[in-house]
């Protein structure tokens, strides 16, 4: 098997975290080479500049493309992603990849699927088949699964509604999310090493907060975070809880989020807003802090490896599968408050199921890239056949049954 060029896009702070080890056991394999493309919010100053974070640890950024995020308002986004295509198609043409390698579900890929399938350059998907019903995150992960020819999936049901969609067998491998292979590859902080890297003193019940818009109730936006920070105020008084709270991703209006989170925690020792903690801070978070609040995705991958309470707000992550740690609230600061007390009340002594893996993701995905390259050619992973589900086959055969007797 000659050397496979897997090229990896990465556009933000949070898609980078889970998929570092992954680069990682790519860079450092005799059966891989590994290029890397970096663009959307690891090149703003406001959500930290976090490409220095990709070169801190070890990799070369092959082709950096700035993504102009000044505005936040949907029109600037969907023109922004529009001249991404133009970019990673001049990146791609230089950079020559045997497969693209992408995870998740942001707008950016939407430019990733157009430059690849118009260069027929394969992709490879990470994440796929999950449902997130509040966000047009759902559209965009589908649409990657159709234009993708390989899939890396979570768990069982994501491969299973995968193969669903038409995708044939070979294609999919459950490989666990690769986010978790940060609980044993990456070194955590101790307790005092994060209370003093915080400021904060962490013997105090603190929540990790994060909130992202959800971009199919843009409207309703300043009503949610307006309830979310009431119930926050309201917990401060009656638990005395303190919070840890970091940036939305840079989503569609996520700057009037950050607004209303930067007057929330003006002048306050207990509150602490951070645009982007890096995997170590953040996992040790995980670790320490007493719950999480908002509607973050991690809230449902890894915190219940750390059996830490969860309140998931609103829409979000609806119709992704939770572990018991996990309590779904609406969007009301009376419902959150709810769930504050429910979380309190958890027990973090008692081990969690984690539905997403158990941390060893990276290996099987490198597997089975092996195991595809070694089997099949370029022309065959290009050159997708839909498999229809029983219902299609059998209303085909009685048509053509129908068709014959004329």
């Amino acid at each position: 098997m000659s050397l496979i060029k897997v090229c990896v896009i990465t556009s933000s702070r949070s898609e980078y975290g889970l998929i570092r080890w992954l680069m990682d056991d790519l860079k450092s394999s005799d059966d891989f080479e590994l290029k890397v493309i970096a663009t959307g919010s690891h090149f703003s100053e406001k959500y930290g500049l976090t490409y220095q974070e990709i070169e801190s640890n070890g990799f070369t950024i092959d082709k950096k493309i700035p993504f102009n995020l000044d505005k936040s308002d949907q029109t600037s986004v969907a023109k922004a992603t529009g001249l991404l295509t133009g970019d990673l198609v001049d990146a791609l043409d230089i950079l020559n990849p045997d497969i693209v390698m992408v995870m998740g579900d942001r707008y950016e890929l939407l430019s990733v699927l157009t430059a690849c399938i118009l260069k027929t350059i394969p992709i490879a998907h990470i994440s796929g088949g999950e449902i997130t019903e509040g966000a047009i995150d759902d559209q965009i992960r589908h649409a990657m699964t159709k234009a993708s020819h390989l899939h890396y999936v979570a768990n069982e049901v994501y491969g299973a509604r995968i193969v669903q969609m038409g995708e044939e067998q070979w294609r999919v491998c459950v490989s666990g999310e690769p986010g978790l292979d940060n609980l044993y590859r990456q070194p955590l902080m101790s307790f005092d090493e994060l209370q003093n890297d915080l400021g904060m003193n962490l013997l105090k019940p603190t929540a990790l907060v994060t909130f992202h818009p959800v971009t199919l109730e843009l409207e309703d936006l300043d009503w949610q975070v307006k309830e979310l920070l009431m119930a926050l105020n309201q917990a401060t008084e009656e638990q005395e809880l303190q919070y840890l709270i970091t940036f939305p991703n840079a989503d569609p209006s996520s700057i009037n989020i950050i607004k209303k989170l930067e007057e929330f925690t003006y002048k306050r020792s207990d509150r602490k807003l951070v645009k982007s903690l890096g995997q170590a801070r953040y996992l040790s978070a995980l670790k320490y802090l007493s719950m999480m609040i908002g509607n973050s995705s991690s809230g449902l991958t890894e915190a219940p490896s750390f059996s830490l309470p969860v309140i998931n707000i609103g829409n979000r992550q609806q119709g992704r599968v939770k572990g018991p740690n996990v309590f779904d609230v609406g969007y009301t600061h009376t419902e959150i408050n709810e769930g504050i007390k429910h979380a309190l009340s958890w027990d973090r002594t008692v081990s969690c199921y984690n539905p997403y893996g158990n941390g060893n993701s990276s290996l099987k995905i490198l597997e089975h890239l092996r195991h595809v390259f070694s089997n099949y050619n370029p022309k065959q992973l290009i050159s997708k056949q839909f498999i229809n589900i029983k219902e299609v086959t059998e209303v085909e055969r009685r048509i053509q049954n129908r068709y014959d007797k004329l």
